[in-house]
């Protein structure tokens, strides 16, 4: 209900530069911290997958460190509007969007330093499979873990999942923020 509630937030949402930065704003210190966390730098190139209709994490990504993002959701109906909000930002000829879904394993992430997943992404077993399996995927995965009341709204990370580091976050949604190395 609460992935559901959010995704039609977004959408209507995304169509206000006002709205998009009030909805954004709380994960700026979100998303710097994960990118302490993975050292992105403006020579990363960085995939995002579950992006929403508001791609904020793609968008401050590219804000903050300069790095190219490709931004993917499997949302037909978001894509658009995502893309709109890039352009409406300025952040064009950095972020681009793509209507994708992160867990198929035809799909393939080869070019990309760093990958971060989005606590919506799902399921988040096979989105990692198909990042770090392939051995040609990004050597870094930045996965958001949910808090326990919400881990029948949102996929966990799968058992043995092997995280090299951790960032603490201050969501409500989740608690922290996973560094996958592969």
């Amino acid at each position: 209900m609460i992935k559901s509630t959010v995704a039609l937030l977004e959408k209507i949402c995304s169509r206000s530069h006002p709205l998009v930065d009030l909805y954004s704003r709380p994960y700026v210190r979100v998303v710097q911290k994960e990118i302490d966390l993975a050292q992105i730098t403006a020579a990363d190139r960085v995939l995002n997958i579950g992006c929403g209709a508001i791609p904020f994490t793609a968008m401050l990504i590219a804000r903050l460190t300069g790095a190219r993002v490709v931004a993917v959701d499997r949302d037909p109906q978001a894509a658009p509007l995502a893309q709109a909000c890039v352009r409406q930002a300025g952040l064009a000829s950095l972020v681009r969007i793509v209507v994708s879904d992160g867990s198929r394993s035809a799909w393939a992430p080869h070019g990309f330093d760093v990958a971060v997943v989005a606590l919506q992404a799902e399921p988040k077993a096979g989105i990692l499979s198909s990042l770090l399996d392939s051995g040609q995927g990004p050597s870094r995965v930045v996965a958001r873990v949910p808090r326990e009341p919400f881990l029948d709204q949102y996929d966990p990370l799968p058992p043995g999942c092997p995280i090299a580091a951790r960032a603490a976050q201050n969501m409500k949604t989740f608690e922290w923020s996973a560094l996958i190395v592969a």
